[in-house]
């Protein structure tokens, strides 16, 4: 059976709901809201570009090209890790059944599946990720950004 691919982008007030932020998003320093990767920016007037996809009948949500990013290496790797492997990392209590990967549907952690996946996503990747210079940084520090177009009224 074929997968098949499609995505949309919805504006949202809040980029913490999806389900990689707060493992791919660590706070360097909570007072000032800090976070590393940089937390994602909104776009004025809209909210926080969230990134829908649908593969097969599964919906998969993230709120920046890092979770993006994330998401496949994980995939990617062979074995794939444990939840409680990457929760691990996070160096929190929470975890690991409160880990995106404990919570991703069996369907998708199999291994033919994950490599379509993985294939789809990089595709994707390439269409909805573009590069910008961060404005407060070095001009050696790039950052990414979803690429979102909007219609033309």
């Amino acid at each position: 059976m074929g997968l098949s691919i499609k995505y949309h982008f919805t504006f949202e007030p809040n980029w913490c709901h999806a389900p990689l932020a707060f493992w791919v998003h660590v706070p360097v320093d909570a007072a000032s809201g800090q976070f590393e990767p940089p937390a994602p920016t909104a776009i004025a007037h809209r909210g926080f570009a969230v990134l829908h996809v649908l593969f097969d009948r599964h919906e998969l949500v993230f709120s920046s090209p890092e979770q993006l990013d994330h998401f496949i290496d994980v995939l990617a790797r062979k074995p794939l890790p444990t939840s409680r492997q990457l929760s691990a990392r996070r160096g929190t209590s929470m975890g690991p059944n409160g880990h995106w990967l404990s919570r991703l549907p069996a369907a998708l952690k199999r291994p033919r599946v994950r490599a379509r996946l993985v294939q789809a996503l990089g595709n994707l990747r390439a269409q909805v990720v573009g590069v910008v210079p961060e404005p407060q940084v070095d001009e050696a520090r790039k950052r990414f950004r979803f690429t979102v177009t909007f219609p033309a009224r």
